[in-house]
C-alpha cells in the first residue's frame, strides 16, 4: 500500500511541476516565472522547458512591467524580422496572432515588445487573464517547431501579491 501511495504523490508531482511560480529579486523590483507545461528535446538529446514570466519594477511611484519569454535555448537563425523583432505565434484566449519580441540581456530571453508601458501592461493583463498561453518557435538547429504551453493562472496570482506590480 505504501509503495502505490509513493507513486501516486509522484505522478501527481510531475502533473504539478509546470504550475510553480518561481520568484525572484529584479534590480528595483521582482521576476515571476512559470514553466512551460511540457519541456522539448533538442538534437543533442538535451531537455530544455521554456519558461513566461512578468518582470515587475518599481522606481519611486511609477512602474515597469516586462512579459519575458525564455525558450531554453537559442532561436533558429533567420526568424527575426529586419526590425530586431521577432515574431512568435502566441494563442491567447483560444486567438492565435504574431506577436513581436525582442531579445532582452542575452541570446536566449526575448521580452514583449509594445510602443510604450499602457500598451505592454495591456498586452500583459491579457496574457494573465488567458488561463494558458502558448508560444511556437523553432529552437536552434532542430528546424521543427515547438508550441510551449503555459498554465498562468498561479502566475496572475502570484503578479496580485506584490505591490511593485500594481497597475495603477
Amino acid at each position: 500500500m505504501k509503495l502505490g501511495g509513493l507513486v501516486t504523490i509522484a505522478l501527481w508531482s510531475s502533473l504539478c511541476v509546470g504550475q510553480q511560480v518561481h520568484v525572484s529579486e529584479a534590480q528595483s523590483g521582482v521576476v515571476l516565472t512559470v514553466s512551460a507545461q511540457r519541456p522539448y528535446q533538442l538534437i543533442s538529446g538535451e531537455i530544455k522547458t521554456p519558461m513566461l514570466g512578468v518582470e515587475c519594477d518599481q522606481k519611486g511611484k511609477k512602474t515597469a512591467h516586462l512579459l519575458r519569454f525564455q525558450p531554453g535555448s537559442a532561436i533558429a537563425e533567420g526568424s527575426p524580422e529586419s526590425s530586431g523583432q521577432w515574431l512568435f505565434n502566441m494563442t491567447i484566449g483560444g486567438i492565435t496572432h504574431a506577436a513581436p519580441w525582442v531579445q532582452y540581456g542575452d541570446t536566449v530571453t526575448f521580452a514583449y515588445f509594445s510602443k510604450n508601458e499602457a500598451e505592454r501592461l495591456k498586452f500583459i493583463q491579457s496574457v494573465l487573464s488567458s488561463g494558458t498561453v502558448s508560444i511556437e518557435f523553432v529552437p536552434f538547429l532542430t528546424g521543427a517547431t515547438t508550441t510551449a504551453v503555459f498554465d498562468v493562472s498561479k502566475l496572475r496570482d502570484e503578479v496580485n501579491k506584490h505591490p511593485e506590480c500594481a497597475t495603477q
